[in-house]
């Protein structure tokens, strides 16, 4: 169990959280016991709050919290479409055949697709967070990139605010897994219901092992 909660807690860790190591130099690092230790050092100076020695707190985090093994593409890409589902409300007003197709492109049709459909409110959406998600929308104007990052940073929000809920070393450490964070807590800032995150983790967990169940055997 301390093997697997050192490697959850410093595989996760974004490149730039690790004191300036090169990328190359990081991957080695984390292949060798002596490698891992002078991470395990550079990560306790950086949060001693979830790197302080303490292993039995995260034993049940490890069994619970998937994301804590994910890589970094699927952290990110989870992390995107959350994003997407807060800005739903504010992507089904939009029916200016312009602004659908660039909405589109500029979210990707996949999480596009997700939004159009997801319904975390159970209903109307709260008016406020529609005029939230079109306030940011506008301020990006027609500038992909900014509308990819204003989705991505409130898909981390979303994240670290469900984190929060749980534990706020949670949060910490999830804010350890992107090369910047917004500031912490998130909960006050979310957007989305507070089951939301739970459900799509949920949904994340039965589509991998329907997949796992489906590929043929090694």
């Amino acid at each position: 169990m301390r093997r697997q909660h050192a490697q959850a807690l410093l595989d996760g860790l974004h490149a730039e959280r690790c004191a300036g190591v090169p990328v190359a130099l990081l991957e080695q690092a984390r292949r060798s016991a002596l490698g891992r230790r002078h991470l395990a050092r550079a990560a306790w100076r950086a949060a001693p709050t979830v790197f302080a020695p303490d292993h039995e707190r995260w034993q049940a985090w490890i069994e619970t919290e998937d994301w804590l093994h994910w890589p970094h593409t699927t952290l990110e890409s989870f992390t995107h479409e959350l994003g997407a589902v807060a800005f739903g409300p504010a992507l089904r007003v939009a029916v200016e055949r312009s602004e659908v197709l660039f909405l589109r492109e500029a979210f990707g049709l996949d999480a596009w697709r997700r939004a159009q459909a997801a319904d975390p409110w159970r209903g109307a959406a709260p008016e406020a967070v529609r005029h939230m998600g079109r306030a940011a929308m506008q301020r990006c104007e027609r500038d992909a990139q900014a509308l990819r990052d204003a989705v991505f940073e409130r898909g981390k929000i979303e994240f670290l605010g469900h984190a929060g809920r749980s534990d706020a070393r949670l949060a910490e450490r999830l804010a350890l897994a992107y090369a910047s964070a917004p500031a912490l807590p998130c909960i006050k800032e979310c957007w989305l219901p507070a089951g939301t995150v739970a459900e799509l983790l949920a949904s994340s967990r039965e589509s991998d092992e329907a997949g796992a169940a489906e590929a043929p055997p090694e």
